[in-house]
């Protein structure tokens, strides 16, 4: 490729490069809220019939569409590239410091063009910045190296629970794909540029249970003053939550999963030697300037080897929600109540050779071995472990980084777990 034609075409179109940025960012898009989400795959289709995409279908989703699009370069090499187009809520717009659907350019945080709004960062910016960057390529040379399989989702913040039905649906193309490629903003304020060669494996799912003749709860809501004689089924849920960790609330006492807490990962020399290139690359360094952490939400500065090995590999069994019966004035409910139902919001992220499929069996098998057949499981997404081997892709991408005068840093997992 011509690149010094091609860095030509963006200085040149650089206004039009964020403008298209900016439309993007304007778009409302919370798949939680089903804020803008009519319209917001519309810009997604657009973009990508815009690129000159032979291919380009809308999918039905659980919640929101999908779209699936290919770019035909008649190149020996493919690859699929990741797109997420909703974006994370906007509690209390009138205390952020811009218009979060503004998509405005202004001086922020010590930065003199900052370009604000909901998904600026993650996950519009970089995503339109990368189909940018395919149209200059396309403009200076005819068509991209490659082909492209794109597959974008809308609900990704809800857990992506379409996304497996996507993969499935397009299956042979993915086929023929060399390798996966998500866009993100992962380069720093020092230069360096991180690329993730994996991701856990993540299951997100509910546990509910429901008033019946079995549990001598409720069918329906009633008062609490019958609670010498009718159960509450959030009792009987919680009860079945501590069954599966510890007594205080840690690790994993569910049969077939314990041995992933206690006997991690067996790193390759690759990896370890990448951990402490990151380690050795962090001495010094607060942990919360190191891992996405937060500045609030860790009170342990101490950074270690450990820590980072524990993030990238350790196994994670959270509740994200508790919800039954009485919230507040707000939930509609009033107190002194037992509510019929209560239900658990659960995430849980792994790195082990064991299928999604296979660890929701487990956890099936651990509530009826405990007495809990009413216990119900509702799965709203299931992705096993990856991880990608450093390979000729890798050392492209890092050589193609050093030639702009960045660092890469290598990271062998992510925190993170997804499609």
């Amino acid at each position: 490729m011509n690149k010094k034609e091609i860095y030509k075409y963006i200085d040149r179109n650089i206004d039009a490069h964020i403008a298209n940025i900016q439309d993007w960012v304007r778009q409302q898009s919370v798949s939680w809220d089903n804020l803008g989400m009519g319209d917001a795959w519309k810009i997604v289709y657009e973009s990508y019939k815009k690129l000159g995409c032979q291919t380009v279908e809308v999918i039905p989703g659980k919640y929101y569409p999908g779209i699936f699009a290919y770019y035909d370069a008649g190149s020996k090499y493919t690859f699929h590239n990741y797109c997420m187009y909703d974006t994370r809520t906007v509690e209390n717009p009138q205390e952020w410091d811009f218009d979060p659907w503004g998509g405005e350019i202004k001086d922020y945080a010590g930065h003199r063009k900052v370009l604000t709004g909901r998904g600026s960062m993650g996950a519009k910016g970089p995503y339109v910045a990368f189909l940018n960057s395919l149209e200059s390529i396309i403009a200076v040379e005819g068509k991209l190296p490659f082909n492209i399989i794109f597959l974008a989702e809308g609900d990704e913040i809800l857990g992506s629970p379409s996304y497996k039905l996507f993969v499935k649906k397009y299956n042979e193309y993915l086929k023929k794909a060399d390798f996966s490629f998500c866009p993100t903003l992962s380069e720093g304020s020092n230069e360096e540029v991180s690329i993730g060669m994996g991701l856990k494996g993540m299951i997100v799912f509910d546990l509910k249970i429901k008033g019946s003749k079995e549990n001598n709860g409720p069918s329906n809501t009633v008062h609490s003053s019958l609670g010498s004689l009718i159960n509450c089924p959030a009792f009987r849920l919680s009860k079945a939550l501590a069954s599966m960790v510890d007594e205080q609330g840690n690790g994993c006492k569910i049969n077939g999963l314990e041995e992933i807490w206690k006997d991690r990962k067996k790193l390759t020399k690759f990896e370890n030697d990448k951990i402490r290139l990151i380690f050795e690359n962090s001495k010094g360094k607060d942990i919360r300037d190191v891992l996405p952490i937060g500045t609030k939400n860790y009170q342990n500065e101490n950074l270690g080897k450990q820590s980072i090995f524990d993030f990238l590999y350790g196994p994670t069994f959270n509740i994200s929600g508790l919800h039954s019966g009485f919230l507040g004035k707000e939930s509609g409910m009033i107190p002194f109540i037992i509510p019929s139902e209560a239900i658990a919001h659960i995430d849980m992220r792994l790195v082990t050779e064991l299928n999604s499929d296979e660890i929701i069996q487990k956890i099936r098998h651990h509530l009826d071995d405990h007495g809990f057949q009413d216990i119900e499981m509702e799965i709203f997404s299931s992705f096993d472990y990856t991880h990608s081997p450093f390979d000729e892709i890798f050392s492209v991408i890092e050589n193609c980084i050093k030639e702009s005068k960045k660092i890469p840093i290598l990271w062998p997992m992510q925190g993170g777990g997804g499609p």
